[in-house]
C-alpha cells in the first residue's frame, strides 16, 4: 500500500442525495424504498478520493476498518461476482474487464479480479461493505470493510448480531429491532432496498471516530451534513445480506443554496428527543 495523508477530508462534488425533512421527529425509522438493481452502487468522479482514503485508513488503523471471520469466504466471493457483473453491465462506460483485471477508466484505477477478498472488492466502489449471515436464526456481521465509519467501532461489531450492533441506538430494541429482523428474513434476491441516514459533524473527515479523536474538530470548525446512503441486498447463493454505506459530506452553509434545507434541518433539531440528540452528537 502507498503512503497517504490523514485525515481524509471530503466535500462532495455533487448535490446531496438526501435532504433534511422538516417533519422528522425521531431517528428511529426504517424509511426503506425499493431500489433499481441497475443503480445498486453507482460511482461518480469522487471514486479516486474514496479509493485513496480506503488505502490510507487501512494502513493506519488495520483491524479498526477491515475484519473477516473464518467461513465468510464464500459470501465474500459471491459478493464480488455480483458486484463485478453490476459494474460491467450497468456502468460499462466506466468499467471494463481485461483478463483478470478490472479497470475504472475515468479514475485510472486497476484491480486484480482473482483476489476475491471483501477488501479488494470494497476498493471498486465508494461504499463501505458489510456482510451479514444467518447463524442459527440471527444475522451476524461476518465480514466488513468500514473505512468511513460514523462513530461505528468495527472491532466491537464484528461477530455481533443485529440487535447487539444496534445496542447504542436509544430506543432501537423497543421501536425497530423486531421490524429489522423480519426485514432481513424476508429480503428477496434481486430486490435491493435503499434508505438514508444522517448526522451533523464538525469538519468533513470521512473517518469519523470520536473515540479515536477523528472527525471531532473544535468549536470553531464548520458543521457538515453527513449522509449515509445505505443499501441492503441478499446474495442468492449464500443467502448472506450485503449492507452498503456511502458517505457524502456538505457544509451546512452550502445547504443555503437549496431553498428550505437549512430551515428543515433547524426544525429537525428542535424536535428530536434529548437522548437521540446525544446519540447523534447534537447536544451542542
Amino acid at each position: 500500500m502507498g503512503q497517504y495523508n490523514l485525515p481524509m477530508r471530503l466535500v462532495s462534488s455533487h448535490p446531496p442525495s438526501y435532504w433534511p425533512e422538516a417533519e422528522q421527529n425521531s431517528v428511529l425509522r426504517l424509511g426503506l424504498a425499493s431500489l433499481d438493481p441497475a443503480v445498486w452502487m453507482p460511482t461518480d468522479s469522487d471514486l479516486p478520493a474514496y479509493h485513496g482514503h480506503k488505502l490510507s485508513v487501512r494502513q493506519q488503523y488495520g483491524d479498526e476498518v477491515y475484519q473477516t471471520l473464518p467461513g465468510s469466504e464464500p459470501a465474500q466471493q459471491e459478493l464480488q461476482e455480483m458486484l463485478l457483473q453490476h459494474l460491467l453491465n450497468d456502468q460499462g462506460t466506466s468499467y471494463r474487464r481485461e483478463g483478470q483485471r478490472l479497470v475504472h477508466e475515468p479514475g485510472g484505477l486497476t484491480w486484480q479480479i482473482d483476489d476475491t477478498s471483501l477488501w479488494q472488492t470494497s476498493l471498486w466502489v465508494q461504499e463501505d461493505l458489510c456482510v451479514l449471515e444467518d447463524k442459527g436464526g440471527e444475522y451476524v456481521l461476518t465480514a466488513a470493510s468500514v473505512c468511513s465509519p460514523s462513530n461505528w467501532p468495527l472491532s466491537e461489531k464484528i461477530g455481533a448480531s443485529l440487535d447487539r450492533i444496534h445496542d447504542p441506538v436509544p430506543g432501537y430494541e423497543q421501536a425497530l429491532a423486531a421490524r429489522v429482523n423480519r426485514l432481513f428474513t424476508s429480503l428477496q434476491p434481486h430486490k435491493p432496498l435503499l434508505r438514508y441516514n444522517w448526522s451533523l459533524q464538525r469538519d468533513c473527515e470521512l473517518f469519523w471516530r470520536r473515540d479515536l479523536g477523528s472527525g471531532v474538530g473544535d468549536d470553531s470548525a464548520q458543521r457538515y451534513w453527513r449522509v449515509e446512503r445505505q443499501t441492503l441486498r441478499r446474495l442468492p447463493r449464500s443467502g448472506a445480506i450485503v449492507f452498503g454505506i456511502r458517505i457524502t459530506l456538505h457544509s451546512v452553509q452550502s445547504l443555503a443554496a437549496w431553498p428550505g434545507a437549512q430551515d428543515a434541518l433547524a426544525a429537525i433539531l428542535a424536535r428530536l428527543p434529548a437522548d437521540q440528540k446525544r446519540y447523534k452528537g447534537l447536544s451542542d
